[in-house]
């Protein structure tokens, strides 16, 4: 008799630990409503506003060569100030000339005929300048006054605008007017009907400026350079998702 209740108190106690197991493994059904997936159309779309540069920024160099170091870096000097003088003649403000590079390199001597080394070393000397332009009816002239005082290396002259947010604005309008177009075209094809956009983004680009032929207005008795100012471009992307019924 004590044996046949020591076995059905193991098959209760069995019984319980099986239930228990299963009331753990039960889900629990969760409360939150499942996010809703919107139908979208994705479309690119462009734009692009013109507009006269008014400011200008040139790279202008000096490179002295001489067999003394001392000598090539005192003319190299020398050269640099002159410039500098004659362009803060012109009206160049201070915080529009910039110094971006100096450089001392020495360089072995060869024979032109043999091609075999010397004892000689020639030192080459480097001072480059950046100058912003704010007027740029003055471009040609401050290049003439930059070569007449010693600038013997000029570099890339680039355009651009003082306040850009006007021209950004006018590209960004067209942009998102053009991938507005494309959507409409999208959902027509596929009989839906167009909604609101739901995610946009941009990316703005300042192309090269397309040129056209004009010379800056100089002073008759300054020494200078024909330029073509060119014309500002600056174009504008927009990716836009439209949710779509």
């Amino acid at each position: 008799m004590l044996k046949v209740n020591r076995l059905m108190n193991a098959v209760l106690v069995s019984a319980v630990g099986l239930s228990l197991l299963t009331a753990c493994a039960t889900p629990v059904a969760s409360s939150a409503e499942p996010g809703q997936t919107r139908n979208s159309i994705s479309v690119s779309g462009s734009g692009i506003a013109y507009g006269r540069p008014d400011l200008a920024t040139i790279s202008i160099g000096v490179q002295t060569i001489n067999a003394d170091a001392g000598q090539a870096v005192a003319q190299n000097n020398a050269q640099a100030e002159g410039i500098m003088n004659a362009l803060k003649a012109l009206g160049i403000e201070d915080k529009d000339l910039q110094t971006n590079n100096f450089s001392v390199n020495a360089q072995r001597d060869y024979d032109p005929v043999t091609g075999q080394p010397k004892n000689t070393i020639t030192y080459y000397v480097d001072n480059t300048l950046s100058v912003t332009v704010r007027d740029i009816n003055r471009l040609g002239e401050v290049l003439g006054k930059a070569v007449e005082a010693g600038a013997n290396n000029i570099y890339g002259i680039s355009f651009g605008v003082s306040d850009p947010a006007a021209l950004e604005a006018e590209a960004r309008e067209k942009a998102m007017a053009d991938a507005r177009v494309r959507a409409e075209q999208l959902a027509k094809a596929a009989g839906v009907s167009l909604g609101s956009p739901i995610q946009i983004s941009e990316t703005l680009n300042y192309p090269a400026p397309v040129p056209f032929m004009r010379e800056a207005a100089l002073a008759a008795d300054a020494v200078s350079v024909p330029v073509a100012t060119g014309q500002m471009q600056i174009s504008i992307q927009v990716n836009v998702a439209y949710e779509i019924r």
